[in-house]
């Protein structure tokens, strides 16, 4: 099974890297988009800027959104919303959390400004969304 896995992972990689044309991409600068999402992972909590990801990986917020674009990925500051939207989402949805409690256990210092950020990012308010997904 585990040659299985390894032989499908190398087929996808060079799969994705035909289809988006990253044959001819340094690595070097694939890993910079790597580790940018790796760290986007781990601390979407805390770090909610670009400027912040941009100081960990020793790279200007400039670079990190060239090579989004360059490589026909999201920005950085879209990767980073989309997952502390889909984190609001899971907690809303999973738990009996408030929405108050749910913006500050994801880093917002005001509940309000997180709702507006939920609002733009979904689509619909907390409220409304709990309600459709509830029934």
């Amino acid at each position: 099974l585990r040659v299985l896995l390894k032989r499908l992972i190398i087929i996808c990689t060079r799969l994705t890297r035909e289809r988006l044309s990253l044959a001819d991409v340094p690595n070097v600068q694939l890993d910079v988009l790597r580790r940018f999402n790796l760290l986007v992972e781990q601390h979407y909590k805390l770090h909610h800027r670009v400027s912040d990801y941009a100081r960990l990986l020793n790279k200007s917020p400039k670079t990190l959104a060239n090579l989004s674009t360059q490589y026909r990925q999201p920005s950085p500051l879209a990767v980073i919303r989309a997952r502390i939207a889909l984190e609001a989402r899971r907690l809303l949805l999973y738990t009996d959390r408030s929405a108050k409690q749910v913006a500050n256990e994801l880093g917002f210092d005001d509940p309000a400004s997180f709702s507006r950020f939920f609002k733009t990012q979904v689509g619909s308010s907390v409220m409304e969304f709990r309600a459709a997904y509830r029934r």
